[in-house]
């Protein structure tokens, strides 16, 4: 930038510290960045923790209609004020090994290589 001024600014410049010489201030980034390092390895362990224990069967349906035993769905709806999408409910029904596979291969094994240091 300024090529007259390159000895000057050699000599009173240190490239090495970013202007960060206090040890506190070194301290709390490197604390700020070992907490988000460490919230990731969480995560990661989570993520296995997750494939290991879901069941591999697909044959179970992950969504069903439920309407209650009590009335008929008319009565239902119209007692409660409400359309047909209120009756289906939402069910975790397990992931297939194939699946399972691809997120160790693909996120998993990744972020472990990027740890392993």
């Amino acid at each position: 930038l300024f090529p007259d001024k390159a000895e000057e600014i050699m000599s009173n410049v240190d490239p090495g510290e970013y202007g960060v010489e206090n040890y506190w201030v070194r301290f709390v980034c490197i604390f700020v960045f070992m907490m988000t390092v460490l919230s990731d390895i969480t995560s990661t362990v989570d993520l296995m923790t997750i494939l290991w224990h879901v069941p591999s069967s697909t044959s179970e349906n992950w969504m069903e209609f439920h309407v209650p035993d009590w009335a008929d769905k008319a009565i239902v709806k119209e007692f409660k004020d409400c359309s047909d999408i209120e009756f289906v409910k939402f069910k975790f029904a397990g992931m297939s090994r194939v699946w399972k596979l691809i997120n160790c291969i693909l996120i998993v094994i990744p972020k472990l290589l990027i740890f392993r240091t």
